[in-house]
């Protein structure tokens, strides 16, 4: 039986490391923000983890060893934003920065509404604050760049308004945001000039993770700008900040060592974060070989497919519950998961097979086919034994589905070319019909009108054909409407 104590040192763990999972899937933009990252002492978190990051670094791959002391103290001091109860102690950073420092700075993550309606559409941007001889810089950092189309921008605010920058930051950290961009607003109004550097380009998100991408894509454009001035670019000279300019993959270098600092001493923390950062390797083309041969796997599709299957990983939500213990397979609730309705994972759960339109059936074959075949080419590389008998047990009902949805498929085609052998007979029934009256018709018309004997004759032999006629179109249908009933019968029965 545990102690109270002990049962709140294991929330409290349980709670870490989920804050850690979230952090690290967002920024390998595998997720959107869907548990209020920035509420949750998430930034700090960030802030420590980048802090570790760069501490790391031995071979200068983000910053020289003589500058990277500057740089983590300003992250320090960005961090312990987060606890100042006044804004005077802001100020206070403010003023004993170093002036025309690029290691000195303050990183500040600001939502801002994007829409009038207060109830539309937030983002995040990063807001970066340097000083000057004469003023601060407040450089913002948006790679939507739904503000002004501009990716980079910065404002320039004379020394004696730091009060109110100072009290504009303080008060921007815990006020709900309700009026459409304010705080570019608020900085346009304490500033002398406003500027774009149109010369920087910054690659879109490509899901809903500006709460950390934002923040990430500023430290990126910090760390560039102790490299190169980007106050002072050339006009002519378009460049897309990087982590590091020599590295071939500067990107993945800096996600492996995030990850590295994402880690600490729980061995199992350790395995299921490097379980995330497969499904990583994956998108990127750097763990097993992709099952399509003809997609680009920087475009959008591949991106998408892999955050639908991240999403469909029924082993991330396992692992939370647990707080990161790595537990042995349990056959039991193997047997459950198999007997899981298809329909969690299946985008035609709201309504039947039979129901559904032929077109919206062999698109949904068509998804899952595709689906099947990237979990199952992921396979192999999963070290987690549970996890991999989750993602089999997927793939099985993603296949039991699609034999469902292509035997309906194969029935209404076979429904399809009965009823059109039934028109092509009818058809040719009726043609026939037609053509023997009218040749009994011209027969009759040739009978001359004084021979009554022959006349009755021919009207007989005629009633007695139409009579054939109508008995064997009776039968035909008899035949069309049973021949259908057997073929539905021979369906079989599907999932509701």
């Amino acid at each position: 039986m545990l102690t109270t104590e002990e049962k709140k040192t294991n929330e409290q763990k349980t709670k870490e490391f989920e804050k850690r999972v979230d952090m690290l899937a967002l920024t390998l933009s595998l997720k959107g923000n869907d548990q209020f990252f920035e509420g949750n002492g998430g930034y700090q978190l960030l802030f420590s983890t980048y802090i570790k990051m760069i501490e790391s670094d031995h071979d200068n791959f983000f910053i020289e060893k003589e500058r990277k002391k500057k740089i983590i103290q300003s992250l320090e001091r960005t961090k312990a934003f987060y606890q100042f109860k006044k804004q005077q102690q802001l100020q206070a950073v403010f003023e004993t920065m170093s002036n025309d420092d690029s290691t000195d700075f303050m990183l500040f993550p600001s939502v801002i509404q994007v829409e009038k309606n207060e109830k539309e559409l937030k983002h995040l941007v990063g807001l970066t604050v340097y000083k000057k001889k004469h003023h601060f810089i407040v450089m913002k950092v948006d790679k939507q760049g739904v503000y002004n189309y501009s990716n980079v921008s910065y404002y320039k605010i004379p020394l004696p308004s730091i009060a109110q920058l100072s009290q504009l930051f303080f008060s921007e950290r815990n006020t709900k945001k309700t009026v459409q961009y304010s705080i570019f607003k608020s900085l346009a109004k304490l500033s002398n000039e406003v500027r774009t550097i149109p010369r920087i380009i910054l690659k879109e998100q490509s899901i809903g993770n500006c709460i950390i991408s934002e923040v990430e894509a500023s430290l990126r454009l910090i760390l560039f700008n102790c490299q190169t001035d980007l106050f002072r670019l050339g006009t002519h000279k378009v460049i897309t900040p990087k982590w590091n300019l020599k590295h071939q993959e500067p990107t993945l270098e800096m996600r492996r060592r995030f990850l590295s600092a994402v880690k600490g001493e729980d061995k199992d923390w350790n395995q299921h974060f490097d379980y995330i950062f497969d499904y990583y390797l994956y998108r990127k083309g750097k763990l097993v070989e992709i099952p399509f041969s003809y997609i680009d796997i920087k475009g959008k599709w591949w991106y998408r497919k892999i955050h639908k299957i991240f999403s469909l990983d029924s082993y991330i939500p396992e692992m939370l519950r647990s707080g990161g213990q790595i537990l042995p397979v349990n056959k039991e609730q193997q047997k459950e998961d198999a007997r899981t309705p298809i329909e969690l994972v299946d985008e035609l759960y709201k309504e039947s097979i039979r129901k559904s339109e032929l077109p919206r059936l062999q698109l949904a074959t068509k998804k899952k086919s595709n689906a099947i075949k990237i979990l199952s080419a992921r396979l192999s590389s999963i070290k987690i034994e549970v996890a991999k008998e989750k993602a089999e047990i997927l793939i099985t009902c993603l296949k039991r589905k699609n034999k469902e949805i292509e035997a309906e498929i194969k029935r209404r085609k076979e429904l399809e070319k009965g009823n059109q052998d039934g028109i092509i007979s009818n058809r040719t029934l009726n043609q026939l019909v037609s053509k023997t009256v009218s040749e009994r018709t011209k027969n009759f018309q040739k009978i001359s009108t004084s021979s009554n004997e022959k006349v009755t004759i021919e009207k007989s032999k005629l009633t007695e054909l139409m009579e054939k006629v109508k008995k064997s179109q009776h039968e035909f249908r008899n035949f069309s409407q049973q021949n259908m009933r057997n073929i539905k019968k021979q369906s079989p029965q599907y999932e509701k």
